[in-house]
Parts: C-alpha cells; structure tokens; sequence
C-alpha cells in the first residue's frame, strides 16, 4: 500500500504556453480554477529574457538570496510565490484496492490566434487529446480566439498533445496540470466516501476525514520567467509541502459492490424508498459492506438528498427482529428458560389495548417456534417480565441509542421515549421492536453479539489514518455465553425449517440463521407504511459476518421481512461465502456453483 510522501517539486512551464495577457481572455470562471493551480505572481516584471544556460542551471538547484537577486537583475525575471498542490491521500479498502484517489490530469486551453491553421494539425491535435475535430476546430471558423476545456484529459493523451506541439511548432496550447478524484467503486460508494469537487471536500468520508487526507499546500518565494522556471529563495518557504495522509477502511471491495445491487434490484423490484444494508464481522465489528440506495454518480451533480445515507444517517423501528435481543435479555435474567413453553392465543391485552401477532395464532409453542414463527404474544411477554429498568439497561448497552462512531458526518443517534416507557403498553411493544429506533449500523452492531460469544464491538470502518493504527475496540459483555449460543441456535429454524419465516432462503450445503422483521411506520397519529427488515448469519456456526437490511416503505404488495429484505441476505450471504472461501458443512452437498450464484 502506498506510503505518504514529502516533497519539493518545482513545475515548469511547458516551452508553448500561451501568455497570461491571452489567458485572460479566457472565462473568468475558468481563469479562476486555472490560475489556482498554477502560481501567483506577487512582483511586477523587472526586464525580459534570460540566457537558456541560466535557466536550466536555476531548475535544478536552490539559490542564496543574493545570488539569485543578482542574477534576476541580471536576468530581468519575474519575482513570484510559488503554490505547490499537495497531494490528497488515496483511501483503500480491506482488501488493498482503490476506493478514492487522485488522478494527474490536464486542462487544455487553445489560443487560436498563434495556432496552425492546417486541418491536419487539428486533426492530430483532436486525436492526441480525445477530443473531437469539430470542437478542437469550430472555435477558429467561427473566430473565437480561444478556448478552455473543463473536463480534463488524462496524463498520456497529454503526452501525446505535447507531442503534437513539438512536431508542428505549434505556441498556442495550453496544458494545466490539476488533480482529480476518481472513483472506482462509482455508485456503490459514493454514499460512504462522498465526493471532492474543486479541490472541496463536499460530503461523506472525504468531508468529515478531508484535514488528514488534503495535507498542506508548499508555498515557496522565488523568481521565475517567462518560460516557467522556477527558482526558489533558499531559506523562504513560506508554508512546507505535506501531502495528504493515506485511509485504509475496513469496506470490501466486491462485498460493497454486490451489496449495492443486491439493493437495487430489491428497491426497484418491491417499488420501495430506499434501501440499506450492513455486512458486519462480529468477532472485531469491521464493516464489510455499508451500502445505501439509491446513491449518485460522484462525478456528475449532485441533487438535494442525494447524500443522505441511510445507513448511518436514518433511523427505522426495528420490527421483529428486535425478538431476539428480548429472548436473550429475558434469559439471562432468568424471566425464562430455555425449556420454556407457552400457548399463544393469536392476540395479548396490555392495559385495555390488544396486540396481535402478524400470522394469527400459534397454539402451544416452545421458543424456537417462537422465533421461527416470530410470535409478538411470547415477545411481549419477555418485555413485560423483563421489565422497564432491565430493557433500557440493555438498550443502551448494546449502544442502539449512541451515535455509530465511524468518523463519517451527519452520523444519528438512536430515539427512545423515556417517559412513555414506564406504561406497560409501550414496553409490551418494545418487545417486538416497535416504539424505539436505531440507525442500521447500530443494529448491525447489537445483533453482531450473538456472533461472538455476547461481546460486543464497536463499530470499525477505519483501520488506518496514515502511520496510525485503530484497533478493534471491544465495549464489554452483553448476554452470556451460553445465551448467545442458544439464540442463534434457534434463529436457524427461521430459516432451516418449513414452519420458519425465512425458509425460502436457503443455500444449498450451507446452515445459516437469522430474524424476519417487519416495522409499521407511524407518523402523525396513523400508519405510514412499513419497513421491511432482515438479519442473519453466515455460516450459523462461528459467522464469519452478520448481514443486516432494511427495505424503505415497499409498495408493490408484499411489506413482510422474509420476502422483502430476505432475498438480500442470500445474495450477500453467497457474496460472503465465495469471497472468503467458506467451505460447506460436512455432510452437505452442493451439486455445482451455482447455489452461490456463479
């Protein structure tokens, strides 16, 4: 991986460059840009010309300053501050690849008055720099005197536009070196890493990381001519070049981006609002995959909206798969046991108020059913036994009420009414996830538990900051041991048995476990849609990663959990399973590939 580097660089003006008189004539919007990334003359011109031998002596070595006042006299230069760009770090992903980097690239500017007026030196000039004939050559038929692209070209078509000058002698072509922003990851990360835009952070892990990643621009005192050259004032610096700082994250690069079209195609497919999906380790809390959607191109523009993640910037009632958290709560305070057993009439009264379970009645069940068949009877019962005190202690403990801590801006924190908490009814609807929010990433992170052993780690989407290490952080013991081991034993039936709310899930030679959930919406005094909602683990036994996803108000019918969010669970659990090689459990058959959608 790249390691940030210090230097001193003096950039010399290409033998060809148009005059600033000619320059001016360009935009004033465009001169701007175009002037920041060169340099600021501070002096006025003491005479014109030097000797060639001069010149190229003073580009390769620092001067005193009496020398080099002397020889300006001598050689009638310029006197000039020097900016020099530092360099923006790159962000990488786990796995070592690009997610954010800063590209050389060239702002080409024609001065038509001192070009060639050959057709083929505009058709060498349009083919060396991607540009069409008709927009390289229009300009001059219609008598404009110059021109400046925007949209740069890159460092090789530079090349080959310098050779073009050099063959047709051609003083009229302006190249301006700047640095831009690329992108690999396109769509499937721009709601994580935000953007740079004119050399401005402007959202996402670019804005809120952009002092350690932007570095500090050089700024130098020296003399320089009309080619160019550059010579700096030894002992007058006015600022020390220190490029950007290096980000390695945590993200995958092939987990985020099937993340994001797994969501795609579920929002598009179910006609929904947005969608969101966490793909978390539970042994260290490293976030895998943190995808949103929709999401934007980070080099086109921007609309109001655009970057609000969901993932981190949203908050959403977690429906039923909030059950587990209040089986594992009641368990270890010993309000039940795991050999527990009750009947469910279908329906519970809590202070004068009925609240039924979403698929009628259950008849007489133990708690894997309960969970299989996400009964709203048995997990009101847990909260009530439960009690006030012991389930706001184990909301908080599991941080659902905290703000994620990912170093990414405009992160939320979870909402959770206090007051009304103290009334049976509200704590009996807490038991299946209603009355209480959290944002995606904390839920990913309290349900991470049962994955390790009842521990709980901190969220981790930055493993490194330049030469600094973040380490995993661990935020202390949340249910026991033996809990966690019994929970997610029973979350397998959810999936693993035909009486189970996510049975159609399944992948072939592979147990996994997980939750269905399903949220109602309530705003101003009535229901307002549903949030459909999904989590799970891959494998069931030792998961390698927990999967969360929240599906935004689907309205093409079908609102429930499993036929929702569950279908992008099992594109991410086969991401998981193909991208670290898990093997299947022994004494299962996979028959070919294509259970893991290859």
């Amino acid at each position: 991986m790249p390691k940030r580097t210090k230097k001193r660089n003096s950039t010399a003006r290409p033998s060809g460059v148009a005059t600033r008189t000619e320059t001016r004539q360009m935009s004033e919007q465009a001169l701007r840009r175009h002037d920041r990334k060169r340099m600021t003359l501070s002096g006025g011109c003491l005479m014109l010309g030097f000797l060639a031998t001069t010149a190229s002596q003073a580009d390769k070595q620092v001067f005193s300053r009496k020398e080099i006042i002397n020889k300006a006299i001598e050689a009638k230069r310029y006197e000039t501050e020097r900016t020099e760009e530092a360099r923006r770090g790159t962000v990488f992903s786990a796995d070592g690849r690009v997610l954010a980097e800063s590209q050389d690239v060239y702002e080409l500017g024609l001065f038509y008055t001192r070009l060639p007026k050959s057709p083929a030196f505009f058709a060498a000039l349009a083919e060396a720099s991607g540009k069409s004939i008709d927009e390289i050559s229009r300009p001059a038929l219609t008598g404009a005197k110059s021109r400046l692209w925007r949209e740069p070209i890159s460092a090789d078509q530079a090349r080959r536009v310098r050779q073009v000058m050099r063959d047709w002698r051609a003083d009229g072509i302006s190249l301006a070196p700047v640095l831009r922003r690329a992108y690999p990851l396109g769509e499937a990360g721009s709601g994580l890493l935000g953007f740079v835009r004119d050399g401005e952070a402007v959202t996402g892990l670019e804005l809120s990381q952009d002092k350690p990643l932007a570095g500090t621009d050089g700024r130098a005192k020296g003399f320089v001519d009309r080619s160019g050259i550059f010579m700096p004032i030894k002992g007058k610096d006015l600022a020390e070049l220190d490029n950007g700082r290096d980000i390695a994250l945590t993200i995958d690069f092939e987990i985020q981006t099937e993340a994001t079209m797994a969501l795609k195609h579920a929002v598009d497919r179910n006609n929904a609002t947005s969608g969101a999906a966490i793909v978390m380790d539970p042994k260290t809390g490293d976030i895998l995959a943190m995808a949103n959607w929709p999401s934007y191109d980070p080099t086109g523009k921007l609309k109001p909206g655009d970057d609000l993640n969901a993932t981190y910037m949203s908050v959403f009632e977690p429906g039923s798969t909030f059950k587990i958290l209040t089986l594992a709560k009641a368990l270890d305070e010993g309000k039940t046991t795991q050999a527990s057993e009750m009947d469910c009439p279908g329906h519970i009264t809590v202070q004068g108020r009925t609240l039924k379970c979403a698929h009628g009645a259950h008849g007489h069940i133990d708690w894997e059913k309960a969970i299989a068949e996400s009964c709203n009877v048995a997990a009101s019962r847990w909260a009530l036994d439960i009690g006030r005190d012991s389930m706001i202690e184990m909301i908080q403990g599991l941080g659902l009420l905290e703000r994620p801590g990912l170093g990414l801006p405009g992160e939320q924190a979870g909402m959770y009414n206090f007051d009304d908490y103290s009334k049976s009814l509200q704590l009996a609807n807490n038991g299946f996830g209603q009355a209480m929010n959290a944002t995606p990433v904390a839920l990913a992170s309290a349900f991470s538990v049962f994955g390790n052993n009842g521990v709980r780690m901190k969220p981790r989407l930055i493993t490194r900051i330049g030469e600094e290490e973040i380490a995993p952080q661990e935020m202390g013991l949340v249910f026991s041991p033996e809990t966690s081991e019994y929970v997610l034993k029973v979350m397998t039936s959810t999936i693993e048995k035909d009486f189970g709310t996510g049975k159609g899930l399944r992948i072939p030679g592979y147990q996994m476990a997980g939750k269905t959930g399903t949220a109602q919406k309530l705003a101003g005094g009535g229901q307002k849609g549903y949030v459909s909602n999904f989590v799970g683990y891959v494998p069931a036994q030792n998961p390698k990663a927990v999967i969360l996803v929240m599906i935004n108000d689907p309205k093409a019918g079908s609102y429930y959990g499993g036929t929702v969010a569950g279908p992008v669970f099992t594109d991410l659990a086969k991401a998981v399973i193909r991208r670290y090689g898990i093997p299947p459990q022994v004494g299962s058959v996979v028959e070919n590939d294509s259970a893991l959608g290859r």
